[in-house]
């Protein structure tokens, strides 16, 4: 006779998975590009995360006015020079899961954006589960996945990060 093995009391679902192994480092980047100070002297306090070798998966972040942060999930707009046919679209479901996270989802003049008030200090941790639910619904990011960090002011987290299991 055979038996199923008996699951774990909670297993964790691949978003679940995912945000343990990135929701650390893209925290603390985002803590210390906040610190920076003001935007207007630092125009650089932006976090960009991609999924190389695609040029068009990536979230992007920045801390533009106090108490405000804009942010972008890649269209593929701008893969292809102004005057040129355009070459790449998300597919509808990742457009309607960029939706529900907030982005518009209009794409015909560049990327889908966001731009939300944030706290005094904001919620790192709702900030980095944004950008990481963003590239894992839209673009299949995944808890394997190597994710490469654009962050000026944060280039390597600063402090040790353990994925939680």
């Amino acid at each position: 006779m055979c038996t199923a093995a008996a699951a774990p009391a909670h297993e964790p679902t691949p978003l679940g998975q995912f945000l343990d192994q990135y929701h650390c480092p893209v925290v603390d980047r985002l803590e210390r590009i906040y610190a920076v100070g003001d935007p207007k002297k630092h125009p650089d306090e932006y976090l960009i995360i991609d999924i190389p070798p695609r040029p068009e998966t990536y979230v992007q972040c920045i801390f533009h006015a106090e108490r405000k942060l804009y942010c972008e999930a890649a269209s593929g707009y701008f893969l292809n020079a102004p005057n040129e046919p355009r070459t790449m679209r998300l597919p509808p479901t990742a457009v309607a899961a960029l939706g529900r996270l907030g982005f518009s989802t209009d794409d015909s003049n560049g990327n889908f954006r966001l731009d939300i008030d944030t706290a005094e200090p904001p919620d790192f941790n709702a900030i980095a589960d944004l950008m990481l639910t963003a590239l894992h619904d839209a673009y299949g990011a995944q808890a394997d996945t190597q994710l490469r960090f654009n962050a000026p002011y944060a280039p390597r987290a600063s402090r040790k990060c353990v994925p939680v299991s």
